[in-house]
């Protein structure tokens, strides 16, 4: 079948002259009645094999090694992204879109980051970006994350894709900007914290609430966290510590030994001191243990919540020898006594400063229509025994959208009024049933408090599905 063999081809290829032409005299060959395939296609798919011949002639341009990356993770759902034009250059570094898949809640942009000059990028690169819809308002999203795909160190080439989930519909005709304004090779991010109450505090790690009876815990941008219960006893008393000036009268606390023979030799920024220095304020000193060339770190002070948090958020930091000392300017002995917790977090890189600027890269899309159909589905939400109702579902090529009644979701108590109840979209895996009988399931993307946005593995024919089940209730489809 023509459809088969063309997405086969395009899943497998590197782009070449002769592939392109092929596939345009094909395309001329379906669309004029010429060449035939056995199954119907439907108007969504003539315009999905459309957009994948504009793609690969768009491969042409992007480079062999670049398209390669970017068709290896779209997969089978290269026929539905577009090709985008939009570059910028500031201070040797070329930003340029290349592809973008869309539906109506779902947008991947992929991209590129070339350095003209120098050798500033690498396997790792940071970007520090925004992006929103342009033409009529801001577009409202849950979730946006920017993922490097590929480094080719040949051309000094990066790339991206910016995947966003929007709690809003996307408009078919939409302007999106895509704004970066630095660039940072090796950037990680760290945090460590320090705690008074250890036992009522909680933490998450890769999503998992738990709860935790230490008191320091630190964490860096590959997942790795850690604890120290030996640290447990060292929360900042008012008791003045030994303490040193720079040359430039800065005063700073000495390290600790009891904190320095505990350092976790994979924390990237331990504590090696925190308490009241010699001019009566709260320090904090950490060790650059990561071998950061860069650094951009904060620190926090948390009081109870009411009370005023402006003398926690105050600080200055200061360089000394491999350590940096954050002293918080307006907290003293009788402030200390009230904090709850002290953090500090912030980007790091151990190969290069960050390059700074305003690349910007603006372009219309193409988005994949979607199906709205009308549903009635009781739901299971928490505190036990609440039910939420469903009342729209949007299926696209892509994937599937589940809208909850907004006045559903809330209830009422003797304890709280108006309080929100909890829906575990999670154990919910919709399931996809076609014409011809074969089934396709759907993993969660994201949810909101009342809505939820699956994605499909594979890409599917909205004209060929016949009903969708979620929780054990079967909703029919009506052929559009």
């Amino acid at each position: 079948m023509f459809e088969q063999d063309y997405r086969r081809q395009f899943d497998e290829m590197v782009p070449d002259r002769q592939l392109v032409e092929r596939t345009r005299a094909q395309m001329r060959a379906a669309l004029s009645g010429g060449e035939r395939s056995p199954r119907r296609l439907t108007r969504r798919g003539i315009i999905a094999v459309a957009a994948a011949a504009a793609l690969t002639v768009s491969a042409l341009a992007a480079g062999p090694t670049i398209w390669q990356a970017i068709q290896n993770d779209l997969g089978s759902r290269a026929p539905y992204a577009t090709e985008v034009k939009a570059a910028c250059e500031e201070q040797g570094i070329r930003m340029e879109a290349v592809t973008a898949l869309a539906d109506n809640r779902v947008l991947r942009v992929y991209f590129t980051v070339q350095d003209l000059e120098e050798d500033r990028l690498g396997e790792e690169t940071y970007l520090d970006y925004s992006l929103e819809r342009t033409m009529l308002s801001q577009w409202n999203f849950s979730a946006a994350t920017v993922e490097q795909l590929s480094y080719d160190q040949a051309s000094r080439t990066a790339l991206f894709v910016a995947t966003v989930i929007g709690n809003e519909p996307l408009p078919q005709l939409s302007t999106i900007s895509l704004d970066i304004g630095r660039v940072l090779n090796g950037g990680r991010y760290a945090a460590c914290e320090l705690k008074r109450d250890a036992s009522s505090s909680s933490y998450v790690v890769d999503g998992v609430l738990g709860e935790s009876g230490e008191a320091y815990l630190w964490s860096d941008g590959d997942g790795q966290y850690g604890e120290a219960y030996q640290n447990a006893g060292l929360w900042p008393t008012s008791e003045t510590l030994p303490s040193a000036q720079t040359e430039d009268g800065v005063t700073v606390l000495l390290p600790q030994p009891e904190r320095e023979k505990n350092i976790d030799p994979d924390d990237p920024f331990p504590v090696v001191a925190a308490g009241i220095a010699e001019d009566g304020k709260l320090h904090v000193r950490v060790r650059n243990q990561a071998g950061a060339v860069w650094s951009n770190l904060s620190i926090a002070a948390r009081f109870p919540r009411g009370a005023d948090p402006e003398p926690g958020e105050r600080f200055t930091a200061t360089n000394v020898d491999n350590d940096m000392d954050f002293c918080l300017e307006a907290c003293g002995p009788e402030e200390l006594a009230r904090l709850e917790d002290i953090r500090v977090f912030g980007y790091y890189s151990a190969q290069s400063a960050p390059v700074d600027g305003n690349w910007s890269l603006e372009f219309p899309l193409q988005t994949t229509e979607a199906l709205t159909v009308p549903v009635s589905l009781t739901l299971p939400a928490r505190p036990d025994g609440m039910t939420v109702e469903g009342e729209t579902l949007e299926l696209s090529a892509l994937s599937l959208t589940l809208l909850c009644d907004k006045e559903s979701i809330y209830y009422d108590t003797a304890q709280a009024s108006g309080a929100v109840k909890s829906i575990r979209f999670e154990q919910f895996v919709p399931s996809i049933t076609f014409r011809d009988g074969t089934q396709q399931t759907a993993s969660l993307a994201d949810a909101g408090t009342w809505w939820a946005t699956w994605t499909f593995d594979q890409p599917i024919d909205p004209d060929q599905v016949v009903s969708v089940t979620l929780n054990g209730q079967t909703i029919p489809v009506e052929e559009s």
